[in-house]
Parts: structure tokens; sequence; C-alpha cells
């Protein structure tokens, strides 16, 4: 695949990760919120925000998976690139 559209893929993907990581902020604050002045006996709904709370972690973890994921290929790509000798031409014999 050529780098630019592995650059490309990348920008997507961060740009996935960050639009991602906004709704669930203000979802996470808004449970937060919920809990706050639903009353302690009204235990389905603190249930439910509970859930909700659960799956938003659990969201927020595979997008931080997904971007040291993706700095860990970043990192390794440079490193390839870094280690090629350009200076050094590769000669093949033609017969």
């Amino acid at each position: 695949m050529p780098l630019s559209t592995i650059a490309r893929h990348e920008d997507l993907l961060i740009n996935l990760i960050h639009d991602l990581r906004q709704p669930l902020g203000a979802i996470e604050t808004s449970v937060y919120l919920l809990n706050l002045v639903t009353p302690p006996a009204d235990a389905r709904v603190h249930a439910q925000l509970h859930a909700i709370e659960r799956q938003v972690s659990d969201a927020t973890r595979v997008l931080a998976e997904a971007t040291t994921a993706l700095r860990r290929l970043q990192a390794q790509r440079a490193d390839r690139v870094e280690s090629l000798d350009l200076t050094n031409p590769v000669t093949a014999d033609v017969t």
C-alpha cells in the first residue's frame, strides 16, 4: 500500500477516534449529573445509569487501545523509513 494511502487511513482513524471521544465525554457527564439528581431510592434508574457508565467506559477503553495501536504502527513505520539507507543504492545484476 502506498505511503500516502497509509497516511490518509491513519488520519481517518485519528479523526474518527477524536470524533467518538467527544460524545462519549458528554454522555459520561450527563450520566454523572443524572446520578446526582436521581433519588437514591430509584434503584432501576441507577442501575440503568450504571450500565451506561460501563458501556461508556468500555468504549473509552477501546478508543484508548486503538490510539495506542495506531501510535505503535506509526512508530514502526517511521523506524522502517529511517532505517532505509538511500545513500547506498542497491544495484541488481541484469542478465
